[in-house]
C-alpha cells in the first residue's frame, strides 16, 4: 500500500515536471514551426525528448540501485551471509513503461495546446 502511494506521487511529480517543462519551451516551439517543422514533427521531437529523459533517469537510477545492491551484497558476504540478488525485471520494465507513457502525455498534450496559437504571436511573446 505505501509503494502504490509512492508510486502515485512519483507520477504526479512526473506528469507535472513534463507539463511545466513543455509549458516553459512554448517559443522554442514556435521557433521550430517557423523554421517549417508541421505540427507533427514537433509534437514526434516533444514526445521524443520525454522518452529520452525516462530513458537517462532508468539508466542513472538503475546505476544507484546497483551500486546500493552491490554494497549491501558486499556487507553480508563479510558476515559470511550468501544471499543472491534478485532483480524483478518485469516490474522494473512495467514502472519504466508506465514512466514513458506518462511522460510522453504530460509533454505532447501542453505542446499540442500550445501549438493551436499561431507560431508567430507565440514566437513574438515576452515572457
Amino acid at each position: 500500500m505505501i509503494l502504490l502511494i509512492a508510486l502515485v506521487y512519483t507520477a504526479i511529480a512526473l506528469a507535472n515536471t513534463q507539463v511545466m517543462a513543455t509549458s516553459d519551451r512554448v517559443r522554442d516551439l514556435a521557433v521550430l514551426r517557423l523554421a517549417g517543422a508541421t505540427k507533427a514533427q514537433v509534437l514526434r521531437l516533444v514526445g521524443a525528448e520525454a522518452v529520452l529523459v525516462v530513458a537517462v533517469g532508468t539508466v542513472l537510477g538503475g546505476a544507484v540501485a546497483a551500486l546500493n545492491l552491490l554494497g549491501v551484497r558486499t556487507a553480508l558476504g563479510l558476515l559470511d551471509v550468501h544471499s543472491a540478488v534478485v532483480v524483478p525485471w518485469g516490474t522494473i520494465g512495467s514502472v519504466v513503461a508506465a514512466s514513458a507513457l506518462l511522460a510522453v502525455v504530460f509533454a505532447v498534450l501542453p505542446a499540442s495546446l500550445a501549438l493551436r496559437t499561431r507560431p508567430v504571436e507565440l514566437a513574438g511573446a515576452r515572457e
